[in-house]
């Protein structure tokens, strides 16, 4: 008996043993991984910098806590406090992340600054494989401010959600080829340069076609591989409402060969002709939105092909190459 205890105690200890080398040594990678971003151009590829990265979370999670983020890709500038990230040792395809606000963003050549605050905000990512299976981003008391001088409020929100899910029922293995549905909800919006008070909008999409390795997103041939899958852009609703004023776009959205958006979009609203006001020219007002129904409500549909974007059959400017 004392025999068999010794050796269950040494089964154990050398289990714990081998557990703890590899989540040090996979700790070690995520760190190195980090830590090697810094060494970017920032022009090419974003470069990113913490002011001390710290690891922990041992045994079962890996959790990294960057200290005064920085990510700059040209002349564009990003800064978080605090940004921590949490991973299983035994599941390293699931990601949580935590923000301390506020997030801070510049732009050299402009000299723009904005910060957005918020009281709760956590994105979370899961991978199967290196397919998306889900990535969502929900926050609280969301506010964005113009931060050149004295503090502008820009907008802001109670409560925010995003999320992108794998459409596993149209997965394509054979092509390796995914979909995703994308939804998201915008909650007790207001925007005072927009006069929108007490807002709620929603949005309900499909993306369609996309290549199912999240390492391939960085190339800059991913939108000309999207298009030649024949990948599409579907919008099921886009809906956004402020006491009795109102809007609902419904439509599609590709890449023609060169590069150019191709699609319809159909619009219904009532109010935002008489929101718009004088920003927008009178004449220009029913080529977007359409004219009057009885009822006070408009409906329009913009068509975009061969490289313009059209109100019926009516030109309104030139659609540019994305590509």
């Amino acid at each position: 008996m004392k025999r068999r205890i010794i050796i269950l105690g040494s089964v154990i200890l050398l289990v714990v043993a081998a557990w703890t080398a590899g989540w040090f040594y996979v700790t070690s990678l995520v760190r190195q991984n980090i830590v090697a971003l810094a060494s970017a151009d920032g022009v090419t590829s974003p470069r990113v910098t913490c002011d001390r990265l710290d690891t922990g979370g041992y045994p079962f999670w890996i959790d990294v806590t960057c200290t005064n983020l920085t990510v700059t890709s040209g002349d564009i500038s990003a800064t978080l406090p605090t940004l921590r990230g949490s991973l299983l040792v035994y599941n390293p395809f699931e990601v949580i992340l935590f923000g301390t606000s506020p997030l801070t963003v510049s732009d050299a050549f402009s000299g723009s600054r904005d910060e957005l605050d918020w009281k709760n905000l956590e994105a979370s990512a899961r991978l199967t494989g290196w397919r998306i299976a889900r990535i969502s981003v929900v926050g609280d008391a969301l506010t964005l401010n113009d931060a050149v001088g004295s503090p502008i409020a820009l907008g802001s929100a109670a409560h925010a959600e995003f999320h992108l899910l794998d459409d596993a029922a149209r997965y394509d293995a054979a092509k390796h080829l995914a979909s995703l549905r994308l939804y998201s909800v915008v909650q007790q919006l207001a925007v005072p340069g927009a006069q929108i008070a007490k807002g709620h909008a929603t949005l309900d999409a499909e993306i369609s076609n996309l290549p199912d390795d999240v390492r391939t997103y960085g190339d800059p041939s991913l939108l000309k591989r999207w298009q030649a899958a024949g990948g599409k852009l579907t919008i099921n609703g886009l809906k956004g409402e402020d006491g009795a004023q109102d809007f609902a776009v419904t439509g599609n959205v590709a890449l023609d060969a060169q590069g150019r958006p191709s699609g319809q979009l159909k619009i219904n609203s009532k109010g935002l002709v008489e929101r718009f006001g004088n920003l927008i020219p009178a004449q220009v007002k029913p080529l977007i939105l359409g004219n009057p129904a009885p009822d006070g409500s408009y409906t329009q549909t913009l068509n975009a092909t061969n490289g313009l974007l059209l109100s019926g059959l009516m030109p309104l400017t030139a659609v540019p190459s994305v590509y």
